[in-house]
């Protein structure tokens, strides 16, 4: 009796102390993130996510998928013998001449032996950056996991060393538990890198588009204009070398090295790379060409403008690799929910051991440890991590296969507040009659969805409403001078619902300003002169159905988002009372740590193919461009 009220005094005295300790540490602001408030960050500069975490150990994706390839082989090769002794000693036969009681099957010993490897070797990782970020004050995911599979391992370590002076029934080890669920981390990571990797190999491929090796006409030959005597002259060098000025030439059948244009000959130009039209239009002297684009005849003399990274191609594979790195906004919200679980479930495991060593059935310690492991393990917020980042990934892809070029993560959020589209003149100027169609079927697809359109030109009311509606725009804004269209585009925003948007779209170079002013801005066209880095959205093929494409991306994102959220949150919600042990006193049964690994596994695999599904999403309008091409409102001018 002394004995019991000693421990239940203890036990309650230790989990106070490790209470405050956990609200202390984890709560109060650190001297780092004092400091960066007060220079309005916000944020530690300490922190670091995960990905940077396993980015600093490994590198680029491809290695670390190498990496935890290997480390997830033999934990699934340890762990698969380790699970396998566990069932037989469980299920041994009473019989002790049968083989399954052999001493070496029983023995607590040669499970430690191989699970210490899948502990410390494939383990490491998931320690390392558990543990930094502990000592960081910002523990995340692998916090979790790390805390929870080391108790496992010293509890069974003291099974192993002194099991005669554990309580009867609380001799059971749980390797099996450590190597499952380090496993499954590590499995879960593995899909994860390879989702991304695959995603930048995309963005890989349009860099692998621009030829290493460049066919140099020698200055001295600059004025010889016969492409089909250059190669007697030409000298090979290394594409990176070249400058703006220089004249190559460009065969049948080869890529163009740079931007350009045409000095002599013409060729049919595949320009599919850039604006995904499978056309071939032909180009002749003095017309541009795109770096990345193949001449399917020819030979042509180019004059090189942009090269390298300057150029269109390398404008869009900058682009494309920012918005692939970039965070959306809610990921902040998913960083701030991480940061506050994870201490939070290391509370719940705490008090969880303490309840049970006090008033829990016997064996106690037994019931402790296990509930206390399962809260850590099953309530790892593992899935919580992947919600964002698998879907903007795939998202990006989807959007560039689509011919639209996405600038940042935060635009997949922005564009689907969209409600109001505002169509420059210079967007929708000197259209043929395919345009023309394609335009229309633009303009009805944001009526269908309640967007409101607007076309603002510089040309007379007159010509500018017949304009509008020869395309079924709702409203006119005429007579607008470069210098207005800005003031325009503030005047639209302040007049705007709280929460709706204002989009832009526009071609020119001289619109780049203007394009940075409204909430979300389309630039049309292959993105050339410097459109890439000022628009939100970039159509490379210059058509206007990108406008409702995008937004429908943009919606379909964050839906997919918002049910990546509600399988990793209500999945932790409704585990944390199991893993607890509610259904104990009713049912009589504990959570295995192993169940509550492969539970958590499913919940991450989960949110991984609900956001693979984007990459099979149709975004494409379907409109009829016939039936659309004439409006059934007169458009209404906006007066100044």
């Amino acid at each position: 009796m002394g004995f019991d009220i000693f421990m239940l005094g203890a036990t309650v005295v230790a989990a106070g102390a490790l209470t405050w300790f956990v609200i202390w540490y984890f709560f109060s602001p650190s001297d780092a993130e004092s400091s960066s408030s007060a220079k309005g960050s916000g944020t530690s500069e300490n922190s670091q996510s995960s990905d940077e975490a396993y980015a600093a150990l490994y590198g680029d994706r491809e290695h670390e998928a190498a990496a935890l390839s290997r480390l997830v082989l033999v934990g699934i090769v340890l762990t698969a013998i380790v699970f396998a002794l566990a069932v037989l000693a469980l299920f041994g036969s009473d019989d002790p001449s049968n083989w399954t009681n052999a001493a070496w099957i029983q023995s607590p010993w040669l499970q430690a032996i191989l699970i210490t490897p899948v502990m410390f070797y494939c383990g490491r990782p998931i320690h390392h950056i558990g543990l930094h970020a502990i000592a960081k004050r910002s523990p995340d995911i692998n916090s979790l996991i790390s805390i929870g599979t080391s108790a496992a391992y010293i509890y069974s370590l003291a099974v192993c060393v002194a099991s005669d002076f554990m309580p009867e029934g609380s001799r059971e080890p749980y390797f099996e538990s450590v190597g499952v669920t380090i496993t499954l981390v590590l499995l879960g990571r593995l899909m994860e890198t390879k989702s991304r990797a695959k995603s930048a190999s995309s963005v890989r491929q349009l860099a692998e588009l621009l030829p290493k090796i460049a066919h140099l006409v020698p200055k001295a030959q600059h004025d010889r204009t016969d492409p089909s005597t250059a190669a007697e002259y030409c000298t090979d060098v290394d594409s990176d070398a070249l400058t703006p000025g220089d004249i190559v030439l460009v065969g049948p059948g080869e890529s163009f090295p740079a931007d350009g244009s045409i000095v002599a000959g013409e060729a049919l130009i595949d320009e599919s790379a850039i604006n995904g039209q499978g056309e071939s239009p032909l180009r002749g002297p003095g017309q541009r060409v795109h770096a990345g684009t193949v001449a399917s005849s020819g030979p042509v003399l180019v004059r090189c403008t942009k090269v390298g990274r300057h150029s269109t191609l390398g404008g869009i594979v900058d682009v494309a690799e920012k918005a692939q790195n970039s965070k959306a906004p809610v990921q902040r919200l998913t960083d701030i929910i991480s940061r506050i679980v994870v201490p939070v479930v290391m509370l719940i495991a705490i008090w969880t051991f303490a309840i049970w060593v006090v008033l829990g059935p016997q064996p106690r310690l037994s019931h402790a440890v296990v509930t206390a492991i399962n809260v850590l393990i099953i309530a790892c917020p593992c899935a919580l991590g992947l919600v964002t980042p698998l879907s903007v990934s795939a998202s990006v892809n989807l959007g560039a296969a689509n011919g639209i070029l996405l600038s940042s993560a935060k635009v997949l959020q922005r564009g689907a507040r969209i409600r109001t589209v505002v169509l420059d003149q210079s967007a929708i100027g000197n259209v043929d009659e395919d345009d023309a169609h394609g335009t229309a079927s633009a303009v009805k697809s944001l009526h269908d969805r309640g967007i409101r359109t607007i076309l603002m030109g510089s040309g007379e009311s007159t010509s500018t409403l017949e304009e509008a509606r020869r395309f079924g725009i709702e409203e006119v804004i005429a007579s607008v001078n470069q210098q207005d269209k800005k003031t325009w585009i503030k005047r639209l925003i302040a007049e705007s619902e709280p929460g709706d948007l204002v989009a832009l779209a526009s071609d020119g170079f001289e619109n780049a300003a203007v394009l940075n002013s409204a909430d979300v801005g389309f630039a049309m066209g292959s993105g050339a002169d410097g459109m890439l880095q000022s628009s939100d959205v970039t159509l490379v093929n210059g058509d206007l159905r990108g406008i409702p494409n995008t937004i429908r991306l943009c919606e379909i994102t964050i839906r997919n988002i918002r049910e990546n959220f509600i399988w990793a949150m209500a999945f932790n919600l409704l585990s944390i009372p199991i893993a607890v042990g509610v259904l104990y006193p009713f049912t009589g049964w504990l959570l295995n740590p192993v169940i509550a690994a492969v539970a958590m596994a499913l919940s991450s695999l989960c949110v991984v193919l609900n956001a693979h599904r984007l990459h099979h999403q149709v975004i494409r309008i379907t409109a009829n461009a016939q039936s659309s091409s004439r409006s059934t409102h007169e458009p209404r001018l906006i007066e100044g």
